[in-house]
């Protein structure tokens, strides 16, 4: 199903504030859409498809996936692994176990 060039496909309205899409290409995609299947855009800045720099504009394909995050994986380490205890120190630099004890006492 071929789009006419004046009607570019805009991502669908965004459900949360992080909402993402990415480009996934079409059966016969350019080189601009498999360059570009791996970044995400919030679904408010999302370019319109087809992308600008599309060589088959009269037979594009692409699509937009749909994400519920710009990111890709946990942004902490705790989101990696919870169930990882926290890195401890071992050895403790300070002289004073509490700061607001005088020096003396």
């Amino acid at each position: 199903m071929a789009r006419m060039k004046e009607e570019p496909l805009k991502p669908a309205a965004a459900v949360s504030r992080w909402h993402a899409v990415s480009v996934k290409p079409g059966a016969v995609a350019c080189k601009a859409a498999e360059s570009g299947k791996t970044r995400r855009w919030l679904s408010r800045e999302a370019p319109m498809l087809p992308l600008p720099d599309c060589t088959r504009t009269d037979t594009c394909q692409c699509t937009y996936q749909h994400h519920d995050d710009r990111r890709v994986g946990g942004r902490r380490a705790e989101e990696v692994d919870a169930f990882r205890a926290p890195v401890r120190v071992n050895d403790e630099r300070r002289k004073r176990k509490d700061r607001r004890q005088p020096a003396g006492g």
